[in-house]
């Protein structure tokens, strides 16, 4: 009888996450839709879409037009329904961001603070994600999580940040960042998490590389919907490729690293150390601005080609380079097409859907993943 019962139960469940699903991903929908294509019972269809209705999970958006009799109702879900906080964790500030169900984030805040590894920060993070919580407005019990990204190897059981080298960390208990967080919590490497927000994006591609070009350069690998770790957890660090034998000293330490000669701390004329003071520059034609330009596509080229001989998928160009980048993006690949062995053109190389806040989103995304799976 037990075993009935839960098999019942299971059932139930697995019904009402494909109602709520099927109205997540179609949006807008009738209940005979549902009926017609999920192959359920009226009954059935409806006593789920009452228990999702009473969860708060769903919404009528209108009515449908009629071509004779009743109006069907518009059936949608409430995106904001649950919420996740997304933290970027920087060398000299962390960026938080709220999104909902959809992937749709509000305003993100940035917050100056050098990291290190103490308790002090730990407490400053967690007030931090508190008080952009007031300022937002949001709800504490709708929070799925915290998903926090930082740009460091994790351990496979992410306790520990093995090492960080724009952090200048190594060997960091999580718990120090994250014992102060009063919500469930999911750390990630940057990189990683970046190329999770991409793959949720782009519904087309089941592999890509992503590129991420910042204060550091990482990387990550998805194949088949599946993240690459590796075996020692740091899959596609592809910032520390070598592409000059004894060249420039990277953070990490050694010479010659691909982050040596494309971190976006290269890109830089004069006192100003801004990126977009380069770029204000670059675009005015100042003559300092243009050699080093040539120098850092020279070597952004050569380890996008090489990834792209690799892997042989898409690579997607990320961080806050992407950023400014658009009206050189048709250069950079007719450049990719001139070292290429195997590729006639470079249409393989797509800039990130994100402008901001990719790798807090990616994180994030991960508890908004799991809720829509379960519910």
């Amino acid at each position: 009888m037990k075993k009935t019962t839960s098999t019942t139960t299971d059932l139930k469940l697995i019904n009402r996450n494909k109602v709520y699903r099927y109205i997540y991903e179609n949006d807008k929908v009738s209940k005979q839709d549902l009926v017609r294509d999920l192959g359920l019972s009226l009954p059935t269809i409806s006593q789920n879409l009452t228990e999702l209705f009473e969860l708060g999970l769903l919404r009528y958006a209108g009515k449908f037009e009629s071509s004779g009799g009743r109006k069907a109702k518009k059936i949608s879900i409430i995106p904001d329904a649950r919420m996740v906080i997304g933290v970027e964790i920087k060398m000299d500030h962390i960026n938080i961001v709220a999104i909902d169900l959809r992937a749709d984030t509000q305003p993100s805040r940035r917050m100056d603070n050098d990291f290190e590894a103490s308790d002090s920060y730990g407490k400053f993070l967690a007030e931090a994600i508190e008080q952009y919580i007031r300022e937002k407005a949001i709800n504490p019990a709708i929070i799925l999580g915290v998903g926090i990204s930082i740009p460091g190897v994790l351990s496979e059981d992410k306790k520990n940040l093995i090492n960080a080298p724009t952090l200048k960390a190594r060997q960091v208990p999580i718990e120090a960042l994250t014992k102060y967080i009063t919500h469930k919590t999911f750390i990630e490497n940057d990189a990683n998490a970046g190329g999770f927000a991409e793959l949720h994006s782009r519904k087309d591609l089941t592999a890509l590389a992503f590129l991420s070009v910042s204060e550091g350069v990482g990387g990550s690998f998805i194949f088949n919907g599946v993240l690459y770790n590796g075996m020692n957890n740091r899959g596609a660090e592809f910032g520390h490729m070598t592409v000059v034998n004894g060249g420039k000293q990277c953070a990490c330490g050694k010479f010659g690293c691909l982050e040596a000669y494309i971190s976006t701390s290269m890109l830089m004329c004069g006192k100003d150390r801004r990126v977009e003071t380069f770029f204000e520059r670059l675009k005015a034609g100042e003559a300092s601005c243009k050699t080093i330009w040539e120098e850092y596509l020279t070597f952004l080229c050569m380890g996008i080609n090489n990834i792209r001989t690799i892997v042989d998928c898409d690579v997607i160009l990320g961080g806050t380079l992407a950023r400014y980048i658009g009206e050189y993006f048709e250069d950079i690949k007719k450049r990719l097409a001139g070292i290429a062995v195997f590729d006639y053109n470079a249409d393989y190389l797509k800039l990130s859907n994100y402008t901001s806040n990719a790798s807090a989103i990616g994180t994030a995304l991960r508890f908004a993943d799991e809720f829509i799976r379960t519910v």
